[in-house]
């Protein structure tokens, strides 16, 4: 088979992606869920190469230390990942490999639908838009798997779609939802989106069973492949199952502030994903996506398999809940991450078609540049405090605290205090949010050795010689009682992103 030029460029694009990731996220803070997570994986994959009993590994309390409240597949690969690639790429590096992995193979298919559909340059522009959206660049750096259900809930929305050319055995599409079943209950949503399409087709065909072998791909082969991932299930399927969706549709309800106000319970804004969106995708990226819209729609039907119809419904069965204000889980754009592949190739028609308007043999290359170099610079902007960060229509990160938007999340940016910390002598550290972490920052010796943590809440800061706060909302409180301890109210050191302050640290007097 020979390989041809665009081709190739689509698997530099899978590699230089997974490059940026990597590089990325050594400036980025270790998050408390990756704790958990790194953990369980290293874990998980000790019981694969050495098997013993499933409930002391894979089982025990929901919310526990085994994790056993989410499937296990990205957490199998990062245990896989660390056990072999931790003497090259670092504990912590290695965990966040297998995302970084699946973040280039997301860019990679997001190129070759839009190539196989729109053409080489609305194939390149869509790449690179989703290669340089800065929220969905920190979340590929974790060792979490927000990233990884976006790209899983793609290869399923790619598959399916394959799948529907007749082939006798279309296995591809069952494999890749029980992938993306065995890496977070997201994926329980997408048959909403497949549902919908293949009704379509069968009504546009006449006939319900048009396509009846992808249904029992999906059907058969994705329950299967979540099964054969999770030992957990093989002792009381019914049991976990139900323990698990339970645990999420019942899920504890985080702080976090939006438009100046904190919400930790429904009724939730409707318009949360919407202005969250607008204000977290490059501009550029959102007209181009605006003008593909446009020209989508002024186009006649696509072809027999209503390919625009699937991304459409794709992105809605994503981003759809979180209009209801009463979903089980209220956050940031993570939440709906499965979206943004549709966002970018309408992305990429668009800025083409835009480009193609002008009548201009360079326009094209030109508006392709102009879009990557605006993607390009909000990415260094970012760096490494992606979640401070806001796009040009809430004003930068100035803007968005302004206007009350949620400045971080996890304890991350306590990285960035680190080097402070280095500079003063020892004492014990008041380590906040960043608490989970702080043991990992010793252990790869970013912090002496003593500036262990000191502790939680107020027995925590009367034992400890620095404390920091992390600017939440809902965190105010802590700056209260690091006053009253420390007898004073002037943090040593502010760190700020853009201006904006996202830690504080005091030192006791």
């Amino acid at each position: 088979m020979i390989i041809t030029r665009p081709r190739i460029v689509g698997w530099v694009l899978v590699v230089l992606t997974v490059v940026v990731v990597m590089i990325n996220q050594r400036d980025v803070g270790i998050a408390r869920d990756e704790t958990v997570y790194m953990g369980a994986g290293a874990r998980y994959w000790h019981w694969w190469t050495h098997p013993g009993a499933i409930e002391p590994v894979w089982g025990g309390p929901l919310g526990g230390g085994n994790n056993p409240e989410h499937p296990p597949f990205v957490k199998e690969l990062e245990g896989l990942s660390h056990a072999a690639l931790s003497g090259v790429l670092g504990e912590v590096g290695a965990f966040r490999f297998p995302s970084a992995l699946l973040h280039g193979a997301c860019v990679g298919l997001v190129y070759w639908m839009t190539l196989a559909l729109w053409g080489f340059a609305e194939a390149i522009v869509a790449a690179l838009c989703l290669l340089l959206l800065p929220r969905a660049l920190f979340h590929a750096g974790l060792a979490a798997f927000d990233a990884p259900i976006m790209t899983l809930w793609f290869a399923t929305v790619v598959a399916y779609w394959r799948c529907l050319d007749g082939r006798r055995w279309p296995w591809q599409a069952g494999v890749c939802w029980g992938l993306a079943l065995a890496t977070k209950h997201t994926a329980l949503l997408l048959p909403f989106a497949l549902g919908i399409h293949y009704a379509a087709l069968a009504w546009r065909a006449k006939n319900p069973r048009v396509h009846w072998r992808v249904l029992v791909s999906l059907a058969v082969l994705g329950p299967l492949v979540l099964y054969a991932l999770w030992p957990l299930l093989w002792t009381a399927p019914y049991t976990h199952l139900k323990a698990w969706l339970d645990f999420h549709t019942h899920h504890v309800h985080y702080n976090f502030e939006y438009l100046g106000e904190n919400w930790n319970h429904p009724r939730f804004p409707w318009h949360v994903a919407l202005v969250t969106t607008l204000f977290t995708v490059p501009t550029a990226t959102l007209a181009a996506a605006l003008a593909g819209i446009y020209a989508l729609a002024r186009k006649r039907p696509d072809d027999a398999r209503r390919p625009v119809l699937l991304l459409a419904l794709s992105a809605a069965a994503s981003i759809g809940p979180f209009f209801l204000g009463s979903t089980p889980i209220f956050g940031a754009e993570k939440h709906w991450m499965p979206m943004l592949p549709t966002l970018c190739i309408a992305a990429g028609v668009g800025a083409v078609w835009a480009a193609r308007r002008l009548q201009h043999r360079a326009a094209v290359p030109a508006v392709a540049a102009c879009i990557a170099l605006a993607g390009a610079t909000e990415v260094v902007t970012a760096h490494p405090y992606a979640l401070t960060w806001y796009s040009a229509l809430a004003g930068g990160a100035p803007g968005g605290a302004d206007l009350g938007m949620n400045r971080q999340f996890w304890g991350v940016a306590a990285h960035g205090v680190l080097p402070f910390l280095r500079t003063q002598p020892p004492g014990l550290v008041y380590s906040h949010d960043a608490s989970p972490a702080w043991g990992w920052y010793l252990k790869e010796g970013l912090l002496p050795k003593g500036d262990g943590d000191a502790g939680h809440e107020t027995d925590g800061i009367h034992r400890s010689t620095y404390a920091i706060v992390i600017h939440e909302k809902h965190f105010n409180r802590h700056d209260y009682l690091i006053w009253a301890d420390y007898k004073t109210a002037r943090p040593v050191f502010v760190l700020r992103s853009d201006g904006v302050p996202i830690v504080s640290v005091y030192k006791r007097p």
